[in-house]
């Protein structure tokens, strides 16, 4: 088993329009407990503060937020359900050998920490797929990373985890980024559609763990 703390600094989450879009309504949602999940997503009781001037319904304008209830209101603070139907939450809830903590959020100061725990492989896939995803700025575990490494890397072949470090340090997988496979085959000093193979296997190797984890 193995509990950890993962940090990101505010600076680190604006590139992430999931996360931009709600920083333009609040100053800080924090999520205080899960109340149940169903086919939708995951209902969250929630505390908000809300930015001045703007309103409570404008959070359910946002694909994957819906705002089910207003339960306390104390000026720009209020205590909500919400249903969050984002994939990361959704993913987060529903694997079977990991659970996540509250309470946990987003600041516009301080930025997002979340707290998980569960098997040791389990999480070492899950903070993998999250450097993926949404690079975190500091996990801290005791004696984690040795076994981050092995979690996600025991069915690439040395070539395959050379294309895919260099693509994360590329910042290929980036939502917003503008890097190209030809970019990252002309640093690697290979043909595009050998680095397009050796991409196409890496990603299904690391996809059939993370298939592991969902059942």
């Amino acid at each position: 088993m193995r509990r950890v703390n993962v940090r990101w600094n505010i600076s680190s989450l604006h590139g992430s329009n999931d996360i931009s879009s709600i920083l333009k309504i609040v100053d800080s949602i924090e999520v205080l407990s899960h109340l149940s999940v169903n086919d939708k997503g995951v209902v969250q009781l929630a505390e908000i503060r809300l930015k001045e001037g703007r309103e409570i319904s404008e959070l359910s304008d946002i694909s994957w937020l819906e705002v089910i209830e207003v339960l306390e209101e104390d000026g720009d603070l209020l205590v909500v359900r919400v249903l969050c139907s984002h994939p990361f939450a959704k993913s987060a809830i529903e694997l079977s050998n990991i659970q996540v903590y509250p309470p946990y959020g987003i600041d516009s100061q301080r930025g997002m920490e979340i707290r998980l725990s569960g098997l040791s492989d389990s999480v070492s896939r899950f903070v993998s797929l999250l450097r993926v995803v949404l690079p975190p700025d500091k996990i801290s575990v005791n004696s984690f990373r040795k076994e981050e490494r092995n979690g996600w890397t025991d069915g690439l072949t040395d070539k395959q985890k050379e294309v895919i470090s260099y693509a994360i340090d590329m910042g290929y997988f980036d939502p917003d980024s503008d890097i190209k496979l030809k970019d990252i085959a002309e640093g690697l000093g290979m043909a595009r559609s050998t680095l397009g193979e050796h991409m196409k296997r890496a990603e299904f190797e690391i996809m059939k763990k993370v298939s592991e984890d969902l059942r």
